[in-house]
């Protein structure tokens, strides 16, 4: 059974290993470890090892409690090696997770992956999602790397004139580098949630998975500021190809609405990991309310179709049991959940 667990002390060097391969961030240790860290959901990694060699890597998702736990392996397995046996491989992950006492293993692969046609054709795993525990976005809505005037003449009039009238205003805007925006952020996330009840994850996870991934150069903050006040924020996670907006905070003072940040903001974003970093795509699939929505098409982004997620059963009878619950109770259990985590982690 050649998957292994990764020691904890080794996983900060996958961020680096990780950099040379089509790896998405979902994979990076930085982000796993750092959003899954609860009473309730883990991450781990593991890598694949034939002759010697490291093969593949994967970082799965452990979410629940025995003998109801889930295994999710999101935008993976990664191949380390093009010539690698992925019938060989397969068996040996389905070997794996029995031996982890998982009640079913839910895979979705990254797009263009190999992996896609062999989970297909594999008759131990069904194209279906048994419990929404980890349900995420169908589509990514990706902006390519374009020369810069192409890349504006690109977005929606309505969208470059939201640009300019942001121009109009004095905004600064800042790449965070200091403890002090740190704190600036923390507040506008913190004071956001209290007014307008957004359904934020608790800031220490946002900030876990910043302060982890800066270390590699692949998560950063943005901030916009107006006369010495924060007024907008997001958190921009990266790997070695693209960067994704993860999420963002905005209150709407001493400006007017027409003339608001959050769309100068984004082209900011885009300057800085399109021409200093070398980024090959922006991805602003995240978040799903109707105002968002509209907001995101307003760049003309690209939609690409996901693939499914398949999913590998092992204990059929706690399956059957669990997916019992309905739509209600699953948000019921999610949300004390969260609670225990507020109050316990």
């Amino acid at each position: 059974m050649p998957w292994k667990v990764i020691p904890k002390h080794e996983t900060g060097i996958w961020n680096e290993k990780l950099k040379n391969t089509d790896a998405v961030f979902y994979q990076f240790p930085y982000y796993a470890s750092s959003e899954y860290n609860s009473a309730f959901s883990k991450a781990i990694f593991v890598k694949y090892i034939e002759s010697e060699q490291e093969i593949a890597f994967a970082a799965i998702i452990e979410i629940g409690l025995f003998p109801f736990k889930v295994g999710i392996i999101e935008e993976g397995p990664v191949l380390l090696q093009e010539s690698a046996d992925l019938q060989s491989l397969i068996r040996d992950l389905k070997k794996f997770v029995r031996n982890k006492s998982y009640m079913h293993l839910q895979v979705r692969p990254p797009v263009n992956s190999s992996f896609n046609l062999s989970l297909k054709t594999d008759k131990a795993f069904e194209n279906r999602v048994y419990f929404p525990f980890h349900l995420k976005v169908e589509f990514d809505l990706n902006i390519y790397k374009k020369p810069e005037k192409e890349l504006l003449a690109g977005f929606k009039m309505q969208c470059r004139r939201k640009i300019v009238l942001a121009g109009r205003v004095p905004y600064k805007f800042f790449k965070i580098n200091n403890e002090e925006m740190l704190a600036d952020i923390r507040k506008l996330f913190n004071d956001v949630t209290d007014t307008k009840g957004y359904g934020f994850l608790p800031f220490k996870i946002y900030e876990a998975i910043y302060k982890e991934g800066k270390k590699y150069d692949l998560c950063d903050f943005y901030a916009v500021y107006l006369d010495g006040q924060l007024v907008n924020a997001a958190l921009i996670v990266k790997d070695a190809k693209s960067f994704y907006h993860y999420t963002s905070a905005l209150t709407i003072k001493g400006f007017h609405p027409n003339e608001s940040p959050p769309a100068k903001l984004h082209f900011f974003i885009m300057q800085d990991c399109f021409y200093n970093e070398q980024k090959e795509f922006y991805n602003i699939s995240f978040g799903g309310s109707d105002n968002l929505i509209r907001f995101k098409e307003l760049f003309n982004p690209t939609e690409i179709e996901r693939h499914p997620y398949y999913t590998f059963v092992i204990k059929k009878n706690a399956l059957h049991l669990f997916s019992n619950f309905s739509l209600k109770y699953t948000t019921r259990l999610r949300n004390f959940m969260k609670l225990i985590d507020k109050l316990f982690g």
